[in-house]
């Protein structure tokens, strides 16, 4: 009777969800009670799932008065609803923190999201918080009152950023009407004083099931999934209104408009916008095409006209991708001893070429195959997979996910010439200057800008970007997976051979291979390293390390500069090696059918750079100017001087002064560069290890032919003197004209990543400002509402003896009362320890977390590489929990107690602040 139940149960929930359509493995589904659409992707092969929710509701549904209230109000979203709060112990943070969840929102124009990506027994808790807040958030003033100064702070640290502030006022300039005229964070005056009211009337009016798409991806049974849905959605009606809709339009433009901005800064910029349709035009997928050709990559057109002649330090295109209209935005980054307007001319006769002379086919064809491998190796992982559904839902159709490249397969070159004088007219235009200042006076500086890294994913967050980067891709860009936490797995996705191994590992031409293969489907993740510790006994220049590893992307001995970057181009593929102080790192990821291709490429880069001078020259110009823009930010400079005061000027966690290292810079020579290449580049202690859908046969051919005679490399590791506890210190660096201050506490430890110490004394650190939960985020940040961001972190500890801060940022005004508040809850820390309630916590967050990674190969394959460079075998993954179970109450405090002294704390003010450290006037 029971079973009889259950399937009549089930059979009913069924009946209420109507299928509308499915297209390539993703269902769409209506629940027709309420109107509200689903977005089912099933795939079982690894226990996690993502849930996200859509609402058809962004900034361009405000109106002066309320700007900044879809924001405001996402931020307001996680205060809680009567089931799910503080007050009660069971808030939303909590809760998905408690499982190990990857959680966070954003707002963008047209829409804002919710998603958590979770271990998929967890599922029904996801829904059930995502169906509350739709209808039930408490949306109190109090709250309201303490997150308003948390959005400011957020306000704030963008108007730190040149671009970010010019990119705001030119799409204030080129849209006098629409409502993208607004930047999505507000503006100032409506971010404080805009009543609860306001944004009581605006949840009520957007927060509705038929105003939303709840997406589900990953493990799932579709059925026991509608009876969840219909469980916790089905008690919400649809809207008993029609939603309202934006109708303004921009009048026509009858003539190019300029913005200039002069502000403190290394940062000269010279960018023109031009008007284009929306996401879901024809001519969309051609103006995307003509961004990539002018400004991606080392064969673009800004790259070789501006970048390599010494004009601009950097420059790129973008297309935007919003439902309504956009701007194509040509953007460069200007060297000290060129005009702005000179510049201007330049950029405007290039333009004038690309419409005249137009594009050739080969370079549509080289773009068309980029993006399309791009969008294929972006999709790893359920929660990349949600964010790019997010975008399609934003710009008008789900199904655009998929058929977006087949768009991007059927331009020609024609109509790229054709879009090119379409939309690229100077009437349309927008122009705009950032001028840098000198601080505090009121003319230009004449030094070079900083190296842009053009981030095409500038949304607006709930907490901290950094942990939805991964989640929001572009087609034209791809964001490298970061490792969750200090070490966590896909383990539970890896195929078990034949033989019954997790992982191979064999020596292939000296080098150290292993492998994991994994749930993905047509593509894998390769990260691998080198040691080069021992240069730091050679008493060396410091720069020589990073400007080798650049110089390899710089032309080889069979392929120059622009040959060789098309060929990874065609395949999709970006290509990192980097060096830092102790050691090489080389990252890729390929479609499974192309890691022959690439493995020979890599050799190539590895082993025959062209070391080419006028390359070398170029690239040190380049160098300095990003190193630069460090002088003028407050971030850059309070980690310098919390470095510099805990550690003497010989140790590697020591960072040199900016001027110093750019001394250091111009004094290296070529030579010095083939030298360090001729010693540490080579096979000696490589790791490689290549995660995903393996083809072990393939890769260990491929690395046998492509490295054979391969020699060099070392195995010694840096010998240097420890440091030890410095005296107690307040330092202030004084920057001008900035509206968000960091502060950093810090503390040396000397514990080193091996060290029986460490992991009680990270899970410590962690309890205190480690993520959503951490005591500082919940009471500095969510009580106070003193910042947007503040965390407690142990770093240095891998190849050194480690140290201990705390990282916030504030406004020059607030910064006492946020240093005093912080302090606080340090002392209390020390003094009292933490609880055996959030150790236990802590314990299931860490634990949860190994599920959440299972979706992306890079957080596998950089957790494997992680544990061999230490010495430790790979099957190490499957004793991290149970080392994680064995910490004790004790261990965790006596380890606080231990390494940190609150009579010796250093504590560094950096901004607009004087030396008294009170705010500048």
């Amino acid at each position: 009777m029971l079973l009889t139940s259950f399937f009549l149960s089930a059979q009913e929930s069924a009946s209420k969800f109507t299928k509308v359509t499915e297209l390539e493995g993703i269902e769409e589904y209506l629940y027709t009670p309420n109107g509200m659409n689903i977005l089912l992707v099933q795939d079982n092969a690894a226990p996690v799932v993502t849930v996200q929710i859509v609402y058809r509701v962004g900034s361009k549904h405000e109106v002066p008065g309320n700007t900044g209230s879809t924001h405001l109000l996402e931020h307001l979203n996680f205060k809680g609803t009567p089931t799910f709060n503080k007050r009660k112990g069971t808030s939303i943070d909590s809760k998905l923190n408690s499982i190990g969840a990857r959680m966070n929102a954003t707002t963008w124009y047209d829409r804002t999201n919710y998603y958590e990506t979770i271990p998929s027994d967890h599922i029904e808790t996801a829904l059930h918080i995502e169906a509350d807040r739709m209808r039930n958030s408490l949306l109190l003033k109090e709250d309201k009152e303490s997150e308003m100064t948390v959005v400011r702070n957020e306000f704030e640290r963008g108007e730190n950023n040149p671009n970010s502030l010019l990119t705001k006022e030119m799409w204030a300039t080129a849209y006098m009407a629409h409502p993208y005229h607004h930047n999505t964070i507000g503006w100032r005056s409506d971010i404080e004083k805009m009543p609860i009211e306001t944004l009581r009337d605006f949840y009520n009016t957007y927060y509705w099931p038929d105003n939303a798409t709840l997406t589900i991806i990953g493990d799932f049974q579709k059925e026991s999934l509608f009876n969840l849905v219909d469980k916790y959605f089905g008690k919400i009606t649809k809207a008993p209104h029609a939603m309202p809709q934006p109708y303004t339009t921009d009048p026509d433009q009858l003539g190019p408009r300029r913005i200039t901005i002069k502000k403190p800064g290394q940062q000269g910029i010279v960018s023109i916008g031009y008007k284009i349709p929306g996401r879901m035009h024809d001519d969309l997928p051609a103006l995307q095409v003509l961004s990539q050709i002018i400004g991606s990559g080392t064969s673009s057109i800004l790259n070789k006209t501006f970048v390599d002649t010494g004009i601009a330090i950097f420059g790129y295109a973008n297309a935007s991708n919003f439902k309504e209209v956009g701007l194509f935005s040509v953007a460069l980054g200007i060297t000290p001893d060129k005009n702005h307007e000179e510049v201007n001319k330049q950029l405007l006769e290039m333009i004038a070429t690309v419409k005249n002379d137009g594009v050739t086919q080969e370079d549509v064809n080289r773009i068309v195959a980029k993006l399309n491998a791009q969008t294929i190796l972006s999709r790893d992982g359920s929660g990349s997979i949600a964010g790019q559904l997010n975008e399609a839902i934003a710009g008008g159709d789900w199904k655009d996910y998929i058929n977006g490249n087949k768009k991007l397969s059927k331009v020609t070159a024609e109509d790229v010439k054709r879009v090119a004088n379409t939309y690229l007219l100077e009437d349309q235009s927008t122009t705009g200057y950032f001028i840098p200042k000198v601080p505090g006076g009121t003319e230009a500086v004449s030094q070079k800008p900083a190296n842009y890294i053009l981030n095409n994913d500038n949304k607006y967050f709930y907490r901290n970007p950094e942990h939805s980067n991964e989640d929001c891709h572009t087609n034209s860009s791809i964001v490298s997976q970061e490792v969750i936490s200090e070490i966590t797995s896909a383990y539970q996705t890896i195929k078990i051979s034949d033989k019954g191994e997790k992982f191979t590992r064999k020596s292939i031409a000296g080098i150290d291979v292993i492998t994991a293969k994994t749930g993905a489907k047509d593509f894998l993740t390769v990260a691998a390293s080198f040691p080069i510790g021992d240069y730091l006994n050679t008493n060396g220049n410091e720069m020589v390390p990073s400007l080798t590893a650049q110089m390899l992307s710089k032309g080889t001995l069979k392929n120059d500069k622009f040959q060789f970057s098309q060929k990874l181009e065609k395949l999709g593929v970006t290509l990192r090696v980097n060096a830092g102080i102790h050691k090489v790192s080389i990252y890729f990821k390929c479609l499974k059918k192309d890691l022959n291709a690439v493995i020979f490429l890599l050799a190539e880069e590895l082993r025959f750079p062209l070391f080419d001078e006028k390359e070398f020259n170029l690239l040190k110009q380049q160098n300095e100017g990003s190193m630069k823009r460090g002088i003028t930010d407050p971030g850059a400079q309070g980690s310098i001087a919390l470095s510099q005061a805990i550690y003497h000027n010989e140790h590697p966690n020591y960072t040199t002064d900016i001027q110093a290292s750019i001394d250091d810079l111009n004094k290296v020579t070529l030579d010095e560069l083939k030298a360090f290449h001729k010693k540490y580049f080579g096979p000696e202690d490589i790791h490689l290890v290549a995660v995903g859908d393996i083809d072990t046969n393939v890769l260990y051919k491929a690395l046998k032919s492509a490295f054979k005679g391969w020699a060099g490399g070392v195995k010694a590791k840096a010998n240097f003197e420890k440091s030890n506890k410095a005296d107690a210190l307040t330092k202030v660096v004084t920057i001008p004209q900035k509206p968000s201050a960091e502060m950093y506490i810090g503390q040396y430890t000397g514990i080193q990543r091996m060290d029986e110490d460490f992991l009680p004394f990270y899970m410590g650190t962690s309890i205190l400002g480690g993520g959503f939960s951490g005591r500082l985020m919940r009471t500095v940040r969510d009580e106070d509402g003193l910042t947007y961001s503040i965390n407690a972190r142990h770093s240095g500890h891998d190849y050194a003896d480690g140290y201990w801060y705390v990282n916030a940022s504030f406004n020059p005004n607030l910064f006492q009362k946020g240093l005093d508040a912080t302090m606080v809850q340090i002392k209390k820390w020390v003094n009292e320890g933490v609880t055996k309630e959030e150790l236990v916590a802590k314990k299931t967050n860490l634990t949860g977390s190994f599920k959440v990674s299972l979706s992306t190969t890079g957080g596998l394959a950089g957790a494997l590489l992680g544990f061999v460079e230490r010495g430790l075998e790979p099957n190490y993954i499957d004793q991290y929990s149970k080392d994680i179970e064995a910490v004790t109450l004790e261990q965790v405090n006596s380890t606080i107690k231990k390494y940190i002294d609150l009579n010796k704390l250093i504590i560094i003010k950096s901004g607009s602040l004087d030396k008294n450290g009170e705010p500048l006037k």
